[in-house]
């Protein structure tokens, strides 16, 4: 296969930039990891909502708990059963 044929290919597969949008990244329903955090809003063992640019995230569960907490990202654990993006 031609580099030329190569390049195009690689360019399929890649995501077009977010702008000031949140990187959310699960493992499965028991930790999330979202960068570009603007702070926490709620904070409890049920319920964690977290603002980001432009949305809300809202996640639901039993013993939800933030497990690192940077300037612009988050670790949340526990068992997760609902995430909600208000907008």
């Amino acid at each position: 296969m031609s580099k030329n044929n190569q390049q195009k290919k690689r360019r399929l597969y890649e995501l077009p930039p977010m702008n000031n949008q949140p990187c959310i990244e699960f493992s499965g329903n028991r930790e999330v990891v979202i960068e570009g955090s603007r702070g926490v809003l709620e904070y409890s063992t049920d319920c964690i909502r977290v603002n980001t640019d432009g949305m809300v995230i809202s996640l639901s569960g039993r013993g939800l708990n933030l497990r690192c907490i940077s300037d612009s990202s988050l670790i949340i654990v526990g068992f997760i059963t609902n995430v909600e993006f208000i907008i």
